[in-house]
């Protein structure tokens, strides 16, 4: 089978989730990762699969320079990506291809459905991305994470098509890992209140400052004089060791964690985070409570959507990405890491909202794609 998907780790770990469950079911599957130059170019060799890049670029979105557009204009106009996809589709021959979402899962799905190769689509947010809203007329199956976005899909996929509520593939370490294996792997003291600051796949130097000046403000008063901080802080953006200082070296700040993502997590209290769909759904499997800061320039807004879903639950506060000052997160860690019995029941309502076998539902529904015959399309005969 092919997967693809990426830019993000939004769209790259679920599908890598969703492989290794299907290689669970089916030992002897063969995979090979379509995606373009972002992340997914070093972490899936990275993972231990195949990987083939296409030339492919985004076109929407708030935060695209003048130059990144045209440079994607070109690609698409000139269908560079679409014939970079029917080749590598055709040399390797999947069964099956799957898709989490980023613009290059685009071109391979079209791809699939021109040389009529069954094909699945995921979307793990609470508002439909500018792919999934296109693919979706393409592929045999739609998987979404919620129950609102089967209700937007359902009329819009083609005739046969189907959509499931399956929720977003979650990697299995990032629940098996318990909080002491967690502490004892970053060096942090188990016994003491742990939050975890993250700012997405790319960094965010915008949340760097807030939680450095938050830390600032908290010491100043002695208040959560027991907090540690794991800060992860981007490869971009780098933290001075003078700043967010804690006694007792009880802050540490990261470029980035890799493996010990799935540590970092197990061993939090609290997360402070951006609002993609793949960490949404970790930080929900996990069950965690968490401070959420969605990314105002998302595509479709689709963070805001995303944060706005767990604080109606319970799970989370949210602090839009203009009103994020020190002082307005230094008050929310405050607020939810003083009452104990506050910060349980915002767990409590994270793990409601978890779902843990979304990895095994998305498998039997891709390999029940795989079993079928191909169908002649219109690039083949």
């Amino acid at each position: 089978m092919i997967l693809t998907g990426g830019g993000t780790g939004g769209h790259v770990y679920p599908a890598l989730a969703a492989g290794e469950a299907i290689r669970q079911i089916a030992p002897k599957a063969q995979f090979l990762y379509v995606g373009s130059d972002r992340m997914e170019a070093r972490t899936v060799p990275q993972a231990g699969l195949c990987f083939r890049q296409i030339s492919v670029h985004g076109l929407a979105g708030r935060s695209l320079s003048l130059g990144r557009r045209l440079r994607s204009i070109v690609e698409l106009g000139t269908g560079l990506p679409l014939f970079q996809s029917v080749r590598i589709l055709r040399e390797f021959r999947p069964n099956v291809v799957l898709g989490t979402g980023g613009y290059v899962s685009g071109p391979v799905l079209l791809a699939a459905r021109i040389l009529g190769i069954p094909c699945a689509a995921l979307d793990g947010n609470r508002v439909p991305g500018h792919t999934s809203r296109i693919v979706a007329r393409l592929v045999d199956l739609v998987g979404v994470a919620h129950r609102e976005l089967a209700e937007y899909f359902s009329p819009r996929v083609r005739r046969g098509a189907r959509v499931e509520v399956t929720g977003l593939p979650v990697r299995p370490e990032i629940t098996a890992a318990s909080r002491e294996s967690g502490a004892a792997a970053l060096g942090l003291d188990p016994s003491r209140p742990t939050v975890l600051a993250l700012g997405g796949s790319l960094g965010s130097e915008r949340i760097n400052r807030a939680v450095t000046g938050a830390l600032e403000l908290l010491a100043a008063t002695d208040a959560l004089r027991e907090l540690q901080l794991l800060h992860v802080t981007g490869e971009r953006f780098a933290v001075p060791a003078s700043e967010g200082e804690l006694p007792g070296g009880r802050y540490r700040a990261v470029p980035y964690l890799g493996a010990d993502y799935a540590q970092a997590l197990a061993a939090a209290d609290l997360v402070v985070s951006r609002a993609g769909a793949g960490t949404l759904a970790e930080i929900a499997a996990r069950g965690l409570p968490a401070i959420l800061i969605p990314w105002a320039k998302a595509a479709t807004g689709e963070q805001v959507q995303n944060a706005q879903a767990l604080a109606r639950a319970g799970a989370a506060i949210v602090i839009l990405d203009r009103d994020l000052t020190p002082e307005r997160l230094a008050a929310a860690l405050s607020s939810s890491l003083g009452r104990r019995a506050e910060l349980d029941r915002m767990a409590a309502a994270s793990r409601d909202l978890g779902c843990p076998g979304a990895a095994q539902r998305v498998a039997e529904l891709v390999l029940e794609l795989a079993s079928r015959p191909k169908k002649a399309g219109r690039g083949e005969g």
